[in-house]
């Protein structure tokens, strides 16, 4: 099966690749390929956007790994690997998601060009392109809000083993999609050098089969304003200049960049939010925002287009396609009532079960462990499960799923689908809940109990099975348990 390379470039790169890693592992399915290979470029190693997809990332690895059954459906159920493991392990390129850009770490700019080795007239020409404060930027945090730095910077990714290692092993049936904002730096410059790249590959040398690079099938989404930032006299980033270069950048997209994919998302929101200014030396951690989210379901969108339609002759898209994100009824905090059909189609069941199980897991699981019927043969869940290392990347994964929510139910605009540990369950899943008609024509909610109702779900669908390893039934049982108990028991959620 074919591959997906993921580019994410920037913060914001890294955040839609965290909103994508919750839905592949709450089920939502990519199709066209069984592979995800993520590569990160963003020269701030250390901000908390970054590290926490990178420990997302892991934590999802280490699910997978533990499982002798790699399923293809449920949680968990798409293959995410780093470069160097997709490849069976390479001693050139490092094992991890991210390209680490070489000569940014406390380097400013200017040492960065050699900007006095150079000859007087490169000086002049350099001053011309280059403010004094370009040059005295110091890029260990990022291009904050400069692409014409970051595009200089960034081009040094084409000469990279990674990039070698990228283009050796893509092959003709592989895709690929790149994630970047168009109102900073890093994204904005990235985007567009990338992909130059990408088509460009056969004058870079070295690249067995170039013409696979030339002609891939590209997807791109370009993330536009929708969070703003506290005012500061001594701010490098500026928000108000974030729909100028919003615009500059979509006048020089139209011309230079939208012919060369198949398939552009455009995606942003006026309801904002002032973050707090930090440029990254010593956090740059945003919350999560539903934009994000949109953004990651791009990557779906994209992933089900037949290949017939994403053609590409000697670089160029036979039939390039431009497309927005829309919700079906506006409001300033979402639900998944809000969502359009389509949408509301790929994520309610899934992210309902996943809402679920980190239900179970923070209310009932260290009571069920060893003593529930399903827990208890073929193999047995017992406490002792709960200490193992694979157990300890659930409830790691789950607490940053649960984050997550809090994140966007706690934004502008707001995203709160769920209300988790809910007394009844039948709460879950907001705007849906299950009502029961009364002789004389009044509602009343259905009580969902966690032990009575979905322990029992839980114990029939155990009954008679045997699993390879106890982390195999704890993902297999979870995901086929949660699964029936929305469709029986929450129907209006799969009800589109």
């Amino acid at each position: 099966m074919a591959k997906l390379f993921v580019f994410a470039i920037g913060g914001t790169g890294s955040r839609v690749l965290k909103a994508l890693t919750f839905l592949l592992a709450s089920g939502v399915k990519l199709n066209n390929t069984d592979e995800v290979i993520p590569i990160v470029l963003d020269p701030h190693a250390t901000n908390d956007d970054l590290l926490r997809t990178k420990d997302l990332l892991r934590e999802y690895g280490n699910i997978r790994a533990n499982l002798q059954n790699k399923p293809t459906s449920g949680f968990f159920s798409t293959e995410i690997k780093t470069l160097n493991r997709s490849i069976g392990g390479n001693a050139t390129i490092a094992d991890t998601y991210v390209f680490e850009l070489q000569g940014v770490q406390q380097e400013k700019f200017r040492d960065y060009i050699n900007y006095e080795g150079l000859d007087a007239s490169a000086k002049a020409f350099a001053s011309l392109l280059f403010s004094e404060e370009n040059l005295e930027t110091k890029m260990d945090i990022g291009f904050v809000g400069n692409p014409n730095i970051g595009s200089t910077v960034l081009n040094q990714f084409r000469y990279s083993d990674v990039f070698q290692a990228f283009a050796e092993n893509f092959g003709a049936n592989d895709r690929i999609f790149i994630i970047s904002s168009i109102f900073g730096g890093t994204g904005a410059a990235g985007f567009p050098i990338l992909l130059k790249n990408i088509r460009g590959a056969q004058a870079i040398g070295q690249i067995p089969n170039p013409a696979f690079l030339r002609d891939a099938k590209i997807g791109a989404v370009t993330v536009m304003p929708y969070f703003s930032l506290t005012t500061n006299d001594n701010k490098l980033i500026d928000p108000a200049s974030f729909i100028a270069k919003t615009k500059a950048a979509l006048n020089y997209y139209q011309k230079g960049v939208n012919p060369s994919v198949n398939t552009l998302y455009y995606i942003g929101d006026d309801q904002t939010k002032a973050y707090t200014y930090d440029p990254g030396a010593g956090g740059q951690k945003n919350e999560a925002h539903f934009v994000e989210m949109a953004s990651a379901l791009s990557i779906v969108d994209f992933m089900n287009i037949d290949d017939a339609s994403l053609a590409v002759s000697n670089g160029r898209p036979n039939n390039p396609v431009y497309k927005e994100f829309g919700i079906e009824q506006d409001g300033i905090s979402l639900q998944l009532g809000n969502l359009a059909g389509a949408t509301k189609q790929l994520i309610s069941l899934p992210l309902s079960k996943m809402a679920l199980f980190s239900t179970y897991l923070s209310q009932r699981i260290r009571q069920a462990a060893g003593t529930v019927q399903w827990s208890k043969a073929n193999p047995q869940i017992s406490t002792s499960f709960l200490n193992s290392g694979f157990f300890n990347s659930v409830k790691n994964f789950d607490a940053a799923f649960r984050q997550w929510l809090t994140e966007m139910r706690e934004n502008k605009r707001s995203f709160e689908p769920f209300l988790l540990d809910a007394a009844n369950l039948g709460h879950t899943v907001r705007g849906f809940e299950p009502k029961k008609r009364g002789i004389f024509g009044g509602e009343s909610d259905v009580k969902l109990d966690i032990i009575d109702d979905f322990d029992q779900t839980l114990n029939k669908n155990a009954e008679g099975k045997a699993y390879g390893s106890e982390a195999d039934k704890f993902i297999q049982l979870f995901s086929e348990s949660t699964d029936q108990f929305v469709r029986e028991k929450l129907p209006k959620v799969t009800d589109h």
